[in-house]
């Protein structure tokens, strides 16, 4: 078995970083919640440098400044895209969806960005980003963190090794919790709400798990909860098909309203393959905002016929978890891109946008439910 601790140990964790990070500055426009708790906190453990920031509101953009230590609080936002010749910068977006255009529209021609996830309210707002980021040559990504999480990187490292044997044979991802959309006052209105800001990073993953094929077909059920009727669907389930192997089973089940407490609360995902499996915890959705809970609750077992013998055994993640290390995976990207061009981000947008047009099949599949013919 201490051999077998070992092959563990040695699976990544980290993603791919810049060369010198130091070459490039950040700038963040939106100084909301995750901002604060994602995007600048992992951008402090990675000694990323961020050179100003800008929100509408201009008090909450300096207080986010003073807690983060950020030199320059922008008063407006055209000062805030305006880019110096020399310099190597790349817009981060943490803004609603329904402002990503308009800023796109100010962003230097050629520069880079890292928009915020979802990209647009429907798959029309996003081919429409899409179509701006080319008019204007912006080298641009979506900021699909989850796919860099650290116990993310070390499934699929597993997944490369050929832990789980040949192919993968079940995605199953399960979130039964009570998620404080309060937290966030634009999603009173947004349309979609569980399936482009929750559902959208399960979606993604799957889409990168399953790499290079894609779903060819889906089934959906997203609603409302009774206790939350002020707000659009927060809860779905979601069935997928894939055409190369119609025995793959692929499902995703959220519910946002478990108020029960932790007891019986579930947040997981579970992938089995032809000689393993492997099942992540994600403390982050069980204990949102609460850092010191949440690291404890993360996970990931590993049970493979060759490496563990049958046996599960759990893989160190050093304290790591999706909030805030995985949003460090997504900016390290940016910069690799600006390094080399020809080492474009694996969320590009032209890639995203087959992410966000399988949230669009998924709220037409729930729209559109085969109805039952009683005789």
């Amino acid at each position: 078995m201490e051999q077998c601790s070992q092959l563990l140990a040695e699976l990544n964790q980290t993603p791919p970083l810049p060369v010198d990070s130091r070459r490039y500055s950040i700038v963040i426009i939106g100084a909301g919640s995750i901002a604060n708790l994602g995007h600048l906190p992992a951008y402090k453990l990675a000694n990323f440098h961020v050179k100003g920031i800008y929100d509408i509101d201009r008090q909450k953009a300096q207080e986010t400044a003073n807690k983060w230590k950020i030199e320059k609080v922008f008063d407006t936002l055209d000062e805030a895209c305006a880019n110096e010749v020399h310099e190597k910068i790349i817009f981060d977006l943490a803004v609603p969806p329904k402002e990503i255009l308009s800023i796109l529209e100010k962003l230097p021609i050629h520069s880079h960005t890292l928009i915020q996830k979802p990209m647009g309210e429907s798959l029309v707002d996003a081919q429409a980003i899409v179509d701006k980021c080319e008019q204007r040559h912006i080298n641009a990504s979506v900021n699909f963190q989850l796919r860099y999480a650290p116990y993310i990187l070390a499934l699929k490292d597993a997944i490369r090794r050929g832990w789980l044997g040949d192919r993968l044979t079940t995605v199953e991802i399960h979130v039964n919790v009570y998620t404080p959309w309060s937290m966030w006052s634009f999603m009173d209105c947004a349309p979609r709400l569980e399936l482009n800001y929750h559902s959208v990073h399960y979606i993604d993953l799957i889409r990168d798990l399953l790499a290079p094929y894609e779903p060819s077909a889906l089934h959906c059920r997203t609603s409302r909860h009774a206790a939350m009727e002020h707000l659009s669907p927060v809860r779905s389930s979601l069935s997928f098909e894939f055409k190369h192997d119609p025995s793959l089973f692929v499902n995703i089940y959220t519910n946002h309203h478990h108020r029960w407490g932790s007891k019986h609360a579930q947040s997981y995902i579970l992938v089995e393959g032809t000689q393993g499996a492997a099942k992540i915890q994600l403390g982050d959705i069980l204990a949102y905002g609460e850092d010191t809970a949440r690291m404890q609750l993360n996970y990931l077992q590993i049970c493979s016929d060759e490496i563990t013998k049958g046996e599960w055994m759990d893989v160190d993640l050093k304290g790591r978890s999706w909030f805030p290390h995985a949003f460090i995976g997504p900016m390290a990207a940016a910069m690799r891109a600006y390094e080399n061009k020809n080492d474009p981000p694996s969320t590009a947008v032209r890639d995203a946008l087959k992410t966000m047009a399988i949230v669009e099949a998924a709220s037409e599949s729930s729209a559109n439910m085969t109805r039952i013919q009683y005789i």
